[in-house]
């Protein structure tokens, strides 16, 4: 019961086998009260009848709609005292081939919107608290393809820093995850592709690749009082960050 008392948002559990559900289920384990928010909240209906709280609209890359969603969700916990926002969407293009609006896009979510959901939820919290965001391991090991997405998270771990300063008189701590591959509903492609599996199994030390309950274990710490950290990213990979991603001639042997 490390969460008792504690009020969640949680951003992006729209996938019963997704990272913000797995994040739910143990917040409210550990004692947490949730709310769950999405860009359509009727995607995440599914996850909020299975664990009896409520879901608002919350849309990280419109501003009314972010200032909305947290008030809602204020509403509904009646305070806030843990945000978490999970949403994103990967982006993979080579950079002679991006576009503006392809770079405007995951700029949008990943750096704008984690900004203001930055923002906005210190605003709402009145005695401190914990916000966490995802980052990405593409923002230290470097691959073809991930200019937008990764450039996109890269500035919102940034943001993560200088938030921890500015909002550290306040009592709250900013910090971000950074999972390695991770099986999902997305990624689960990868995971039933054995060449695929291997290769990216051969970079990571520990030699198993993670799992959304990892990821949640690692939020719960965050959110906890037992936590002081600010400021940091905390990368959820088995070491992966160690090593480096596979290349294509790695998977094909």
């Amino acid at each position: 019961m490390r969460l008792e008392g504690k009020r969640a948002l949680v951003l992006g559990a729209s996938s019963p086998d997704g990272m913000g559900a797995a994040v739910a289920r143990r917040f409210l384990a550990e004692g947490a009260k949730v709310v769950l928010a999405g860009r359509d909240p009727a995607k995440a209906q599914a996850v909020a009848a299975e664990l009896d709280v409520p879901v608002v609209a919350l849309d990280v890359t419109d501003e009314a709609s972010l200032k909305a969603g947290v008030a809602a969700a204020v509403e509904h916990l009646g305070g806030l005292d843990i945000a978490i926002n999970l949403a994103g969407a990967t982006g993979a293009a080579l950079i002679a081939d991006e576009t503006y609006e392809g770079l405007m896009k995951q700029a949008k979510l990943h750096f704008i919107g984690t900004t203001l959901f930055i923002r906005d939820c210190a605003a709402a919290m009145t005695s401190g608290g914990s916000i966490i965001t995802i980052s990405s391991l593409t923002v230290e090991l470097t691959g073809p393809r991930f200019a937008a997405y990764a450039g996109s998270k890269a500035a919102a771990d940034k943001v993560v820093r200088v938030a921890a300063v500015e909002y550290g008189d306040r009592g709250i701590r900013v910090n971000s995850l950074a999972p390695g591959l991770t099986r999902t509903a997305m990624t689960e492609a990868y995971f039933n592709n054995p060449p695929v599996r291997e290769a990216f199994e051969r970079e990571t030390p520990t030699g198993r690749l993670g799992t959304v309950e990892d990821v949640a274990a690692a939020a719960v710490w965050l959110a906890s009082d037992e936590c002081n950290a600010t400021g940091d990213l905390i990368r959820v990979s088995g070491g992966m960050h160690l090593r480096r991603l596979p290349t294509p001639r790695d998977i094909a042997g």
